[in-house]
């Protein structure tokens, strides 16, 4: 469904519109200008899935952001909403939710709040449902070796099928366009048992150095095997894993390695949650936006 560009008075005149390619650079100085840490490549593979909004003034600067990726017919996920402290207390922020909303239909809904946009979002009906924990930092050297689990290897391009699938199964929802776009700027580790692959982790450049996600496993251990590689081939250098798992024997594991928290967000459902469908779950998120 194409959304109407419409001004709205927000105390000076804005537009909302549709947002394209040709605004990549002015998403890459909004996300600049609160702090975070997105290259310009990392806005380019992002709105490559997705689609997005768009708040500017009249001589068409950008002054808000908010985008969502369609997962399947009844789930998507929603993120970079970017607006100034000026425009939120405007109600900028609740008119780029209701493009979205009008746009995205009646999917269900999921997003990581940061502190700033928590009651926006709750009063759109979103619901808590847990932490997401930002580890990050210089990595050291394995504080001991990572378990030694059958079937780890590198991980090649035929294996996109097989990771989509099990992707799928672990989130709850089919990411297919996600995972070949993460792959195609990705190294990766898998783990194959009987000639299935059973979990996996993609790691690429993101930000000040690296991140490592999706991670898929079965547990903890399969999980510390999979990142494990990716710490050794970037040690000394940034690395970033964003996850679930508060307590236990992974994230004690990304601590051990340098990768302390540096942050948190909620994530949150608006609608129906979607599970896993099978053993493997998600230890770590592709970004905070696309889950």
């Amino acid at each position: 469904m194409a959304y109407r560009t419409a001004k709205r008075r927000l105390g000076y005149e804005i537009d909302i519109r549709p947002m394209g390619n040709a605004d990549l650079g002015q998403m890459h100085q909004l996300s600049i200008s609160v702090g975070w840490p997105h290259r310009p490549e990392d806005w380019r593979l992002i709105m490559s899935v997705g689609q997005g909004f768009v708040a500017c003034d009249t001589i068409g600067r950008a002054l808000g952001s908010a985008m969502w990726w369609p997962f399947g017919e009844s789930f998507a996920t929603v993120g970079m909403v970017i607006t100034s402290p000026r425009l939120q207390a405007q109600g900028a922020g609740r008119q780029l939710m209701d493009a979205i909303f009008e746009q995205s239909g009646d999917r269900d809904l999921r997003l990581s709040a940061t502190q700033a946009g928590y009651r926006l979002y709750r009063s759109l009906g979103f619901e808590p449902v847990g932490r997401i924990f930002q580890h990050q930092g210089r990595t050291v050297a394995l504080p001991s070796p990572a378990p030694a689990i059958p079937g780890l290897r590198p991980v090649i391009s035929g294996d996109l099928d097989a990771l989509i699938r099990l992707d799928a199964s672990a989130y709850g929802a089919n990411r297919d366009r996600v995972i070949a776009a993460l792959l195609a700027s990705s190294v990766g580790t898998v783990v194959e048992r009987n000639g299935e692959i059973v979990g996996f982790a993609l790691c690429r450049p993101f930000g000040r150095g690296h991140v490592v996600g999706p991670i898929v496993a079965e547990d903890d251990d399969m999980a510390v095997a999979l990142v494990a590689p990716h710490v050794e081939v970037h040690q000394g250098s940034f690395l970033r894993v964003d996850t679930a798992q508060e307590q236990g024997r992974f994230g004690g594991f990304l601590e051990s390695c340098g990768m302390t928290i540096f942050d948190s967000v909620t994530p949150m459902i608006r609608g129906h949650h979607h599970d896993a469908l099978g053993t493997a779950r998600t230890f770590g998120l592709a970004t905070q936006a696309l889950g």
